[in-house]
């Protein structure tokens, strides 16, 4: 019977593992799906970006703020990326199964959080641009 109950904890202590190990590399994976569709949408950032410091230098006084609000919150957003992609370790060693999903969740929900900034800088910056032309 006690070869039994060993047996069972030792499955239940390997399942565990491999699950968590499986959980690592599922949240891995949604986030470079993110990091490839954040980068996809850089290219339109900077584009406007582009397209707005042109219009800083010809707009009218009174337009100029909108403008220059909208070039800070692209350039946050950029910047809010590159930060990201400086600091994320896709291979998080040294560290237990358990610190390491959590590192993972955590990048995951920041990953997130520059995908919605990033996102609404480039409507609020296209709204802009099709309303000026």
């Amino acid at each position: 019977m006690k070869k039994i109950v060993i047996s069972i904890f030792i499955a239940f202590v390997l399942f565990g593992c491999s699950n968590k190990k499986a959980d690592v590399k599922a949240v891995l994976d949604s986030i470079l799906t993110v990091h490839d569709k954040v980068m996809g949408a850089d290219g339109k950032l900077m584009d406007n970006k582009l397209k707005l410091d042109t219009l800083l230098k010809k707009e009218a006084a009174a337009g100029k703020d909108s403008v220059k609000m909208l070039i800070t919150k692209l350039a946050a957003a950029d910047s809010a990326m590159g930060i990201w992609m400086n600091n994320f370790k896709s291979e998080y060693k040294g560290k237990t199964d358990e610190e390491t999903a959590t590192y993972m969740r955590d990048q995951k929900k920041l990953i997130m959080s520059i995908d919605s900034q990033i996102k609404a800088a480039v409507s609020e910056s296209n709204k802009y641009l099709l309303k000026i032309k």
